[in-house]
């Protein structure tokens, strides 16, 4: 199974937690250059990010979160990702398709330059504002290089002035606005916001929950003890896997006979019903 469900954040601001993220279960991990370092350790940050992953070949995709486009960091920042070997970068306040068009094609003139292959990065808007969530259609689909959006509760709550609960009722309308901008503009399923609360995981439980039934398939983390609750939740579970298996043997085994709707167990089966199942099984590699 080679799920992307959990994304950890570590601050670019020590090799000895690069090597605690790395060890462990995360199935990606982010290194920091934005919100977790003082702009007076910018380009320190940088550099030691970039000497890390030049001098260790780490199993994991590892991302860089790059400073935004408003700043005078970000072509630096994407730069040292780049030649680093990093996979990838998340762009934060993703606010416009324009200036993500222009971060991707200065991301191709870079790959080319240090011969790496065009399909070898990828750029993930991180939406986390109310000018991210109104454009996240045309962010989405600004540029081939842009595989999935992030969504960011914590600034979008800042910035559309509104209160974080346990309901989260709040931010139903932003999560569905980046799910579907993500599905109509032919992406991956989005990764959902971090969880601040390290002290209530029944609280992070239930806001994955929430995540997954939206539609979003993985979640940040800020914190491996995070990561068991959102890897159980953003994974198939055996009951799940069983059901889907029945539906796609029973519908394929209908469809050989020139039938398209059919029962399994109480549930009706048509070509909707069973290209969600087969989704399923593929996205656990069966």
């Amino acid at each position: 199974m080679n799920l992307k469900r959990s994304y950890l954040f570590v601050p670019a601001t020590s090799t000895r937690m690069f090597e605690k993220a790395l060890s462990s279960e995360a199935d990606c991990i982010i290194f920091d250059l934005e919100d977790a370092v003082a702009i007076s350790e910018k380009q320190e940050a940088r550099e030691r990010a970039k000497n890390f992953l030049v001098n260790n070949q780490p199993s994991k995709d590892i991302l860089i979160r790059i400073n935004d486009v408003s700043t005078t960091f970000w072509r630096e920042d994407l730069e040292a990702a780049i030649r680093a070997g990093a996979s990838g970068v998340i762009v934060p306040k993703a606010e416009s398709a324009i200036s993500m068009k222009i971060l991707c094609e200065t991301t191709l003139i870079s790959l080319e330059r240090m011969n790496r292959g065009l399909n070898s990065f990828v750029v993930l808007p991180l939406i986390e504002t109310a000018r991210g969530v109104q454009f996240a259609y045309e962010i989405a689909s600004a540029h081939y290089l842009i595989k999935r959006l992030v969504f960011g509760s914590i600034d979008y709550s800042l910035d559309v002035n509104c209160e974080l609960t346990e309901e989260g009722t709040e931010l139903l309308y932003a999560r569905s606005q980046v799910v579907n901008a993500s599905k109509a503009a032919g992406i991956g399923s989005p990764i959902d916001s971090v969880y601040p609360d390290l002290g209530n995981e029944p609280g992070l439980i239930n806001e994955s929950h929430r995540a997954r039934r939206l539609g979003f398939n993985a979640k940040l983390a800020i914190h491996p003890k995070q990561l068991h609750p959102i890897h159980e939740i953003f994974s198939p579970n055996q009951k799940e896997m069983d059901a889907a298996l029945e539906i796609v043997l029973a519908f394929e085994a209908a469809e050989q006979e020139g039938i398209a709707s059919i029962a399994v167990g109480n549930k009706l089966v048509d070509y909707p019903v069973y290209k969600k199942a087969k989704a399923l099984l593929q996205s656990a590699g069966l």
